[in-house]
């Protein structure tokens, strides 16, 4: 039998292809199956909760990395939005409740400066997304040690305590998370702004041929995760009840391992958010077993670490040309 009859490349492909599309959502099933008999709380309403309610802010977080990735891009200056926001937040509305909405626009208007900034130095002055939004990070966190003369602090309106309210193990955070997931992956795949997206990240020289403003297309996704990350920061706030320097701590990397585990490629132009929601709760999954099981964070740490090497080298073993 020749070479090109033998049926072993279909399979092989066949194989690489499952993994790809449905990877993320087998292990998150198998480590699901795991907690039943390593960590039977697990599954209590109490750690349910915090497992959707911290799993959801970083979900928002992880959608605008998702659509950077998406780009060829790479945001790491969120967690200095987060904490931007914290702080305008409580100096901006200063406990009362009634400055939330001036505070919340104050805050949605300098995370979309943030995210001019980052989408001009990637696009015009064609810096290194990881210079570039690094950059941003410390400039963000110095202009706010500045402004707030390095003492950050204020007063949390407790009407933003309304995160903090749940049903059961429904909660606030979570529900966002699920109306903004959806939003955005009708946008992906439903209209031409999502089309261009993929068409950007898979071949930026082709889709400026073909007369899409890729320039435009790339400031928009940092754009746009800024938003998120503002989005994020108004929950966190909400959720510690005080401006804390160390808030969402981790946060840019924990999204992109999200979206890597998810499926998103660091070359740009494949992924979705789908991918990226597994992702955020397998991650968020594993934490909260650690947790139980009482490892250290240095084991945590190296278990997350374990989780997205794999995730990639399985990704990229599986790739179909």
């Amino acid at each position: 039998m020749s070479a090109e009859m033998w049926p072993l490349p279909s399979t092989t492909i066949a194989v690489r292809r499952f993994i790809v599309q449905y990877g993320v959502y087998v292990s998150l099933g198998i480590v699901l199956v795991a907690g039943i008999f390593l960590t039977p709380n697990l599954y209590s309403s109490q750690t349910l909760e915090v497992i959707f309610k911290q799993g959801a802010q970083l979900g928002i977080v992880a959608i605008g990395q998702t659509l950077v990735l998406l780009v060829s891009g790479l945001d790491l200056s969120m967690t200095g939005v987060i904490f931007m926001t914290s702080v305008v937040i409580a100096r901006v509305s200063n406990g009362n409740d009634q400055m939330l909405i001036p505070a919340f626009i104050v805050a949605y208007g300098l995370g979309g400066l943030v995210g001019l900034a980052n989408g001009f130095l990637v696009t015009k002055r064609k810096v290194p997304p990881f210079v570039a939004t690094l950059g941003v990070l410390i400039l963000v966190q110095g202009a706010v040690q500045a402004y707030t003369l390095g003492v950050p602090g204020g007063f949390v309106p407790d009407g933003l305590g309304i995160v903090n309210q749940s049903f059961g193990f429904i909660t606030i955070p979570l529900i966002l998370w699920i109306i903004l997931s959806v939003i955005f992956i009708g946008v992906l795949r439903l209209t031409p702004y999502g089309r261009r997206i993929y068409a950007v990240g898979s071949n930026p020289i082709a889709a400026r041929l073909s007369g899409l403003s890729v320039n435009w297309l790339v400031t928009s996704a940092y754009v746009l995760c800024s938003l998120c990350a503002v989005t994020s920061g108004i929950i966190l706030t909400g959720y510690v009840g005080y401006v804390d320097r160390f808030i969402a701590s981790g946060f840019d990397l924990d999204s992109i391992a999200a979206a890597v585990i998810g499926g998103t490629s660091f070359a740009g132009g494949r992924g979705s958010l789908l991918g990226t929601i597994a992702g955020v709760l397998l991650i968020q999954v594993l934490s909260t077993m650690a947790l139980l099981l009482g490892l250290d964070i240095q084991v945590q740490l190296i278990i997350k670490g374990l989780v997205i090497l794999v995730a990639v080298a399985l990704y990229s073993a599986a790739r179909v040309e």
